[in-house]
């Protein structure tokens, strides 16, 4: 073998060696600090695409889910509403049927009628001032045009919407409901209270029609935020795959090139010194 001093040959391999168990050690802390073993691009250049992408679903599934929370308590709102209308038209409806009956004096049936006018006012009050934050549940023209669609999905396609036809949202005002215009017990005959009632019966139809509609969408609503809830928890998990770091392992490789780090220390010193050898020959 011969004896050089000009170049260390063993010196520059060792160099390398405690160069790469360095870096590896930098590496593994980097990981182990973040949590990720995809910090930049130069880790994992196709990883970091496919992970951008998939956190760009994610952010997007969790916007639909809220989506989905707020048009459920939208529709549970007008659904609440819904059903203090039909209260009193069924209340209204009872009264006539009473005033129907041939045993009460003017003065009883006016009391009727009072409550009557009362209720009537109240449901005419409850379609004027339903609203969902600053949406008009009944009284709004866009949606007794259009209805109202639900963004249920992270993308722009059709089939991540839900969407509600506008026969939820027209007015629910007592004459809009029952056709009349003027409802008193004390001016009817018999046939007018008959025709009255059955006018009732329509609106309490339109009311539960409406509802109906409403247990429809938010059947979906549930499905879609079920999908939704799903589909979070597997592209994460796919996610994580990618660009999260195994601990354990990394813990592992840092103790690892730690040992060669020092070996390598040890070494490039002694190699170092190997020149030293040609002053004996001197």
């Amino acid at each position: 073998m011969a004896v050089i001093i000009n170049t260390n040959v063993d010196s520059i391999k060792i160099q390398n060696c405690l160069t790469n168990a360095t870096n590896g050690m930098a590496s593994s802390m980097e990981r182990m600090s973040t949590g990720l073993k995809v910090n930049s691009a130069k880790d994992d250049a196709a990883g970091t695409v496919i992970s951008a992408r998939m956190q760009v679903q994610l952010n997007g599934n969790q916007v639909a889910q809220n989506n989905v929370q707020n048009g459920t308590a939208m529709l549970s709102t007008a659904e609440g509403n819904l059903d203090v209308i039909q209260d009193n038209l069924s209340r209204i409806r009872d009264l006539t049927l009473q005033a129907k009956n041939g045993t009460y004096s003017d003065d009883e049936i006016q009391a009727m009628q009072d409550e009557v006018a009362e209720r009537i006012a109240e449901i005419d009050r409850v379609s004027t001032s339903s609203k969902y934050s600053q949406l008009s549940l009944f009284e709004d023209t866009g949606l007794q045009a259009d209805g109202i669609t639900f963004q249920v999905g992270a993308n722009s396609t059709d089939d991540n919407t839900i969407s509600v036809s506008n026969a939820v949202f027209g007015s629910v005002k007592f004459e809009e409901l029952t056709g009349v215009a003027d409802f008193d017990l004390t001016t009817m005959s018999a046939a007018a209270l008959k025709t009255a009632i059955e006018n009732l019966d329509t609106g309490i139809d339109d009311v539960t029609s409406r509802k109906s509609l409403i247990g429809s969408a938010q059947n979906r609503l549930e499905s879609a935020l079920d999908t939704l809830t799903i589909q979070y928890e597997n592209l994460s998990s796919a996610k994580s795959i990618i660009t999260d770091a195994d601990i354990a392992s990394e813990a592992s490789n840092f103790t690892q090139q730690s040992i060669l780090q020092q070996v390598s220390t040890s070494l490039l010193a002694q190699a170092n010194q190997a020149p030293s050898i040609a002053l004996s020959l001197v």
